[in-house]
């Protein structure tokens, strides 16, 4: 019983001991401003390309406008012009990255297999998602043409059955019992079974989640803060009679990541709210936003974490013997992260070489969950 007061005091002056960390303190109030800043670059991530568009007379034209108005995500935001002309002074002054203009009677263009030089298309220099953007025109374009000849081949055989055929067709399109691709710009965390396609399993995921990409680095840079805590223990030796200095070097890396973990929680919180909220953010919506369920899944995520950090210190303590060497280290390591993990952009998807970088960071790891 003794023995286990006398850890908790322990403990208990370890973490008191940080309040009194000018950087520690410093470190603990960046939290929200970083979290308010990386979350500005999520939103602009997420606000989508500017695709300008004009869909001249067809008996298509409200059914194409309907359904890429639909597809509207955080890849595309499509800007519905009313002629060639203003598509052509948008992409100019570049206020959308691409433009693409669907001729007068493209129905009857495609049918008639005339469909060649019915779609122009103007981009600007700087444009990388102009061949995304023809996939989702000509994708919203084929299957109308599709369901007419469909309807069309079936009409000759019987109205019944061309009636069950095309009730047959609505219902396998968005069932997922056909392949499709889909090119996902979301957080992992965020991905439910329905954003797959049964037979398209490897998707494209390029964006990430900054907010929680940011934290799960600060929260790293605590632990490793612990790692020089301990040196000092360590050389003035004084914990040496109370615990083994294995149990001193654990405990300082984990006191160091709990409180970390605590306000980067409580912003998560707040960010997630007033992402769900969008233009109406109220106190009740925002603090509304996770269940309990949310709240245990959030918590053991970072408990996750922190062995992972408390793991990850210990090796790096094999590896970097002195107090200078992983002070030297720490600017390093929180860099690497920051540029080898998917924090702002998966680099892997570009380079080979990052794909492999980034599994030896633990902010990777954590951003997986």
């Amino acid at each position: 019983m003794f023995r286990v007061r006398q850890y908790r005091i322990w403990i208990g002056l370890l973490a008191r001991r940080l309040w009194k960390q000018p950087a520690y303190i410093g470190l603990l109030l960046l939290i929200p401003f970083v979290g308010y800043a990386a979350g500005m670059i999520e939103r602009e991530a997420r606000s989508g390309a500017v695709v300008a568009i004009c869909v001249e007379d067809s008996t298509w034209s409200e059914a194409i406008i309907s359904m890429l108005s639909e597809q509207e995500d955080s890849v595309f935001v499509f800007d519905f012009c009313a002629d060639r002309s203003e598509v052509e002074r948008h992409v100019a002054g570049e206020e959308a990255d691409c433009g693409f203009v669907l001729t007068e009677g493209i129905d009857k263009k495609v049918s008639d297999g005339k469909w060649k030089k019915s779609i122009l298309a103007y981009e600007t220099p700087a444009s990388s998602i102009t061949g995304m953007a023809k996939e989702r025109i000509a994708g919203a374009v084929f299957r109308l043409y599709s369901e007419e000849r469909y309807a069309e081949y079936m009409g000759q055989i019987s109205a019944s059955a061309a009636e069950f055929a095309m009730e047959a067709y609505e219902r396998h399109l968005t069932d997922d019992s056909t392949f499709g691709f889909r090119y996902l710009y979301d957080d992992s965390y965020s991905r439910s079974d329905s954003d797959r396609n049964v037979g398209n399993d490897n998707l494209v995921n390029t964006a990430v989640f900054p907010v929680k990409g940011v934290f799960a680095v600060l929260i790293f840079v605590s632990g490793m803060c612990g790692m020089l805590e301990y040196e000092k223990d360590k050389n003035e030796k004084r914990f040496l009679r109370i615990v083994p200095n294995i149990l001193t070097y654990m405990v300082n890396v984990w006191i160091a990541t709990v409180f970390v973990s605590a306000a980067v929680l409580i912003c998560l919180w707040i960010s997630e709210g007033i992402r769900s909220c969008g233009d109406t953010v109220s106190a009740g919506s925002i603090f509304s936003v996770w269940n309990a369920g949310m709240w245990a899944k959030q918590i053991g995520r970072l408990v996750i974490y922190q062995c992972m950090i408390l793991v990850y210190c210990v090796i790096l303590k094999v590896l970097l013997r002195s107090q200078e060497t992983i002070a030297a280290a720490i600017p390093v390591l929180t860099l690497g992260s920051l540029v080898c993990s998917p924090v702002f952009i998966r680099m892997g998807n570009y380079l080979p070489v990052f794909a492999v970088l980034e599994k030896l960071f633990p902010a990777s790891y954590y951003l997986m969950m």
